[in-house]
């Protein structure tokens, strides 16, 4: 057995080569790291009848960093569930959840029912098919730097998912008159978590205006998590529904807001690696062979339900065709939680819960591997990520050159003077950086309904178009929030009346530096329009500041 450092040290690498690999082929870095770990795990050297990179005993020394990662993802979860955000869109995301929660975990359950799993089994199956990973989700939506409505809509709908979940399993689970528990203990498994998360998110929130270096804050995160969960584990409580509820009291009490979530946004990425190829090397495809009828009926059911259940609750909900159509693939992708509830099922019912876990690993294995795939797809499909962010960008520098480079700048160091080297930066086009799915508002909405609208978007302004989806104008939120009309007055004035035609345009085949110029002669622009070149009046998207901004173009010399 290797020593476990240079086990995590070789598996570092071949992650970074593979998540390069993924890039170029078009598929999620994440899903290279579950490759990564899949392939240097016991599961598939087993079956390939060869020695471990990675081994089950590794594994298990690493399991602490690995319920810490958990904890991160979970706290980073809680923290997303804006509770502003989620007054914004209540109802909305109200419909979505009841009837996702609803489909998924009737169809499971009645599936598996029918298949011969006892009554409360499938209701543990029907439970368990409800969460949703948020790791995965989280790691795909920032590699593409999604921005939209679905985007703004999944994050929030995952934690209400797991949130359910553990709530819904924890009482499933005390309400089994064979395990002997009270119900005042089932009160107790749901509100300890509430009340120990609250404390924890309280306090965490008075000390993030306390301290001013974002490393103390860094270090204050990691060491409440931690401690929380030894907690948990002393008082037999559930880790991730504390956490959970800290990370959203956290993030909703700080006067600072999201800060403690872009704080942490700084040195999560490589635990989130690591977690990922840690869950490659522990899926069991065996598991894939006796999954049985049921485990099929499970997965079948699953994705049938989350599926139609976003699809009708989203429909209720009154969102666009976009949300309808992408927001089911988007919440398949199933790991640590799901996983987690199964071993407590194991624990607690060593026969039934044996083969119940079976079923679940089963469907995790195809989850994992499908997740990040589908939801890659979606947030594309939906018009949420810019084309740039889908294009693999080659190294800026070959080996050669970037030997060069370091011998020159050691020599410049040792006090030579190298040779200037040359470079030639890359054109990208405005087309590459430009986002279709763009929100807008008809010309003939009321004064109030365009208020509305611009309270509800992510920006703070939208443009207006005509009933041919012809441009007409600008509506800028700081133009008329403040603007006084009488309640009958409202009714009368119509968005072209309000729109300006003060607004920067650029067409898709226009340069970044073009881009730049036009940010530089207007900073005070959130985002450029971006019109057909034989037809100023026909939106073909947005590119926002942000998205120009960051886009790196390689150094010339």
């Amino acid at each position: 057995m290797l020593p476990i450092l240079f086990t995590v040290g070789l598996l570092y690498l071949l992650a970074v080569v593979a998540g390069r690999l993924s890039a170029a082929v078009g598929i999620p870095r994440v899903t290279g790291y579950l490759v990564v770990g899949l392939l240097a795990g016991p599961s598939a050297a087993a079956g390939l009848g060869l020695p471990a990179v990675i081994t089950s005993e590794q594994l298990g020394t690493l399991k602490p960093l690995h319920d810490l990662i958990i904890g991160l993802i979970v706290f980073t979860i809680g923290g997303s569930l804006d509770l502003k955000a989620i007054r914004r869109i209540g109802s909305t995301l109200f419909r979505i959840s009841v009837f996702e929660i609803g489909m998924t975990s009737l169809l499971v359950g009645g599936a598996t029912l029918m298949l011969g799993a006892p009554p409360l089994g499938a209701a543990f199956l029907a439970v368990i098919s409800i969460t949703t990973a948020p790791a995965a989700t989280q790691m795909v939506m920032r590699e593409y730097q999604s921005e939209g409505r679905l985007s703004d809509t999944i994050l929030p709908l995952i934690g209400i998912n797991n949130l359910v979940a553990i709530i819904a399993f924890t009482l499933l689970l005390q309400s089994d008159p064979a395990m002997g528990h009270s119900f005042w203990r089932g009160v107790f498994q749901v509100l300890a978590p509430v009340g120990l998360g609250g404390i924890t998110g309280l306090a965490i929130a008075v000390l993030d205006q306390r301290f001013a270096r974002r490393v103390e804050r860094q270090m204050l995160v990691l060491g409440a998590i931690a401690v929380t969960s030894g907690v948990c584990a002393l008082l037999d409580l559930s880790a991730m529904f504390c956490i959970l509820i800290s990370g959203m009291i956290a993030v909703n009490a700080s006067y600072y807001g999201n800060r403690l979530l872009e704080d942490l946004s700084v040195i999560d990425y490589p635990f989130y690696v690591l977690f990922f190829i840690m869950a490659g090397a522990d899926l069991h495809l065996e598991q894939l062979v006796h999954m049985g009828l049921i485990g099929i009926a499970y997965v079948a059911a699953r994705t049938v339900g989350k599926y139609a259940g976003c699809r009708l609750g989203a429909r209720l909900g009154g969102t666009d065709q976009r949300i309808r159509r992408w927001l089911g693939p988007a919440m398949l992708a199933q790991a640590g939680l799901a996983i987690g509830l199964a071993e407590i099922l194991v624990r607690e019912y060593p026969v039934s819960g044996k083969s119940l876990q079976t079923v679940v690993l089963a469907a995790v294995v195809i989850f994992e591997i499908s997740g990040p795939l589908l939801i890659r797809t979606a947030l594309v499909r939906a018009g949420e990520v810019p084309l740039f962010n889908l294009i693999s960008q080659p190294s800026p520098l070959g080996f050669g050159e970037s030997l060069r480079r370091v011998l020159n700048h050691f020599k410049k160091a040792l006090g030579f003077a190298p040779a200037a080297g040359m470079g030639c930066p890359s054109q990208i086009l405005v087309k590459h950086l430009m986002r279709p799915n763009v929100e807008v508002v008809s010309n003939r909405a009321s004064f109030y309904e365009v208020l509305k609208a611009l309270r509800h978007s992510r920006y703070d302004r939208l443009p207006v178009v005509n009933d041919q989806d012809e441009l007409v104008g600008v509506i800028k939120y700081g133009d008329i929030a403040h603007t006084l009309f009488e309640p009958e007055l409202q009714k009368l004035v119509k968005a072209d009346e309000i729109a300006t035609g003060a607004y920067q345009t650029l067409t898709p085949e226009d340069t970044l530096e073009t881009a730049l110029q036009v940010l530089n002669r207007f900073p005070q622009e959130v985002y450029l329009l971006v019109v057909a070149e034989d037809n100023p009046r026909r939106l073909m998207g947005i590119v926002g500041q942000s998205d120009i901004l960051s886009t790196r173009l390689p150094a010339s010399g």
